[in-house]
């Protein structure tokens, strides 16, 4: 469904606001209760209805519902004294009083049709069930379906649902049609894999989401070999199915094509998603046979990028010279890969810890110029823009990160959290820091970060609290640490976090 008034358009399809077409950053609860008041505009709805159907009856109170009413003001370019799009009715609720208008086409029929290419152009890939007998064939699955989200996404007409909201339904006992209403999608790409020997069977079906039938469906008997040909022609009939013009690349520019070093480089990704000091020595040296067998496989340098450098931050054993030994990777898998999102991301993220700010914001954008919809892109470049001393732009990263990623990662999380108490507003920092904290007690970034937000808002005692949790997470961390490892560029910045650490406790 879209909405039009004045100059504004919002797209559910794509969840989406837009001013004079360029997009207008809203965090998704925002954008749910801005569309609930527009599809209820002709009535006032009340507090509790907000709260039944845009926070499923939890408890909320009067500031949290008022904020999110001003923060919708603020996007429509609103405020609370005029109220030409959002009115306020004393003890009674609110309404939705902006102008709406028609699509803009010149005949029913164009609309009709735009209308329907709208809702078709969002997809949500779920994680593809591993039928093999052999569990260890899991990584194969999740590798193919991880990699069908990274060449949709790289097509700028369609709009992709992030990998971590799509796994997230993993053996999930909801239907299609309820997966993509959850996610605000039109379609949705299912399918099963089974790897036996060097044969494999793929079987893939796309369905409408709205009323649950097969918009198209194949099963694929292969050789391993012709795996690359398979995801190929997978997303050019998804392609094909949703009416969608083709513009940006897709899967066909890979960056290896020897199908043994793509299997070592999904048994890699695999492990580091395990995150531990053994899982992560193992994803280096399974990306290391990878490189071995083919070494211009720019993906398989820049995915040792994370492992090395998550080893340095994390103060593992072994990894004193993650840092370089990352840089060197990044470097490589651009050499190999100028047109890799991954590998100019993975080299932003670097750039970030070695403080040359600059040259990180460059990396990050030319990876979104590759890959505009990568959600994993905006996740880091909005924390390479906190250290950069740019919190403002970092939440407007952060905020589209989640319209990909609706199932929020506690990383993103933090890193929004972390952009909020740079920009002083401790309240909502509070609020996705918690949140974070909830998903992942043993993340140690949101807790350092939480402490300084916990003393800048007075509440000293919960804050010593929170570096007693970090100190039973990890015994070793002191404050020498902390200080080597986080990369503020803006002395203002470095210093507010300096001391908001030392007063909760951290030494």
């Amino acid at each position: 469904m879209n909405y039009r008034f004045g100059p504004y358009q919002i797209d559910t399809g794509r969840l989406e606001l837009t001013c004079s077409d360029e997009v207008v950053p809203v965090q998704p609860q925002v954008f749910a209760l801005m569309v609930f008041l527009l599809e209820n505009r002709d009535r006032v709805v009340s507090k509790d209805e907000i709260i039944e159907n845009v926070w499923q009856g939890r408890i909320v109170g009067d500031g949290t519902l008022n904020a999110r009413i001003n923060a919708i003001r603020r996007a429509l370019g609103d405020d609370g004294q005029t109220q030409s799009m959002i009115r306020t009715m004393p003890r009674q609720g609110f309404r939705f009083v902006g102008e709406l208008l028609d699509s803009g086409s010149t005949s029913q029929d164009n609309n009709e049709q735009d209308g329907r290419e709208r809702k078709q152009a969002s997809i949500a890939v779920l994680p593809f069930v591993n039928i093999s007998g052999d569990q260890e064939q899991v990584y194969f699955a999740d590798g193919l379906t991880e990699d069908l989200i990274t060449d949709l996404s790289k097509i700028r007409d369609l709009f992709v649902i992030a990998r971590n909201s799509s796994f997230s339904y993993r053996n999930s006992p909801k239907n299609v049609s309820e997966i993509g209403r959850e996610l605000g999608v039109a379609s949705v790409l299912e399918g099963s894999v089974r790897k036996a020997g060097n044969r494999i069977r793929i079987n893939a079906q796309l369905v409408d989401a709205k009323t649950g039938g097969h918009v198209w469906a194949e099963r694929y008997d292969s050789d391993v070999q012709d795996i690359f040909e398979v995801q190929d022609e997978i997303t050019a009939k998804i392609i094909a199915a949703l009416h969608i013009s083709l513009t940006g690349a897709t899967g066909g520019d890979r960056s290896t094509h020897s199908v043994e070093a793509y299997e070592l480089s999904l048994k890699g990704r695999a492990k580091f998603f395990m995150f531990s000091p053994e899982t992560n020595a193992e994803c280096i040296h399974l990306l290391d046979q990878a490189i071995a067998i083919d070494p211009s496989f720019s993906n398989a340098w820049a995915e040792q990028v994370f492992p090395y450098q998550s080893g340095w931050s994390f103060a593992w054993n072994g990894y004193d010279d993650g840092l370089n030994i990352a840089e060197e990777k990044a470097t490589r898998a651009v050499e190999l890969g100028p047109n890799s999102s991954l590998a100019h991301s993975r080299l932003g993220w670097v750039q970030t810890f070695l403080q040359e700010p600059k040259l990180s914001i460059q990396s990050f954008e030319r990876a979104l110029e590759l890959d505009a919809n990568n959600a994993d892109t905006h996740t880091w470049f909005c924390e390479a823009l906190n250290y950069a001393g740019q919190p403002q732009r970092a939440l407007e990263i952060g905020e589209k990160s989640l319209r990909f990623d609706p199932v929020a990662p506690p990383n993103c999380l933090h890193h929004i959290a972390h952009a909020y108490f740079l920009m002083g507003e401790l309240e909502k920092a509070a609020e996705y820091d918690q949140r974070a904290i909830r998903m992942a007690p043993s993340f140690p970034p949101a807790r350092i970060v939480m402490s300084a937000i916990l003393v800048e808002s007075g509440r000293i005692e919960e804050a010593r609290e929170q570096i007693a949790d970090l100190l039973s997470i990890d015994p070793g961390y002191n404050f020498l640490r902390y200080d080597e490892r986080y990369p503020y560029y803006s002395a203002e910045h470095r210093e507010r976090m300096s001391a908001a650490l030392k007063t909760a406790g951290l030494a």
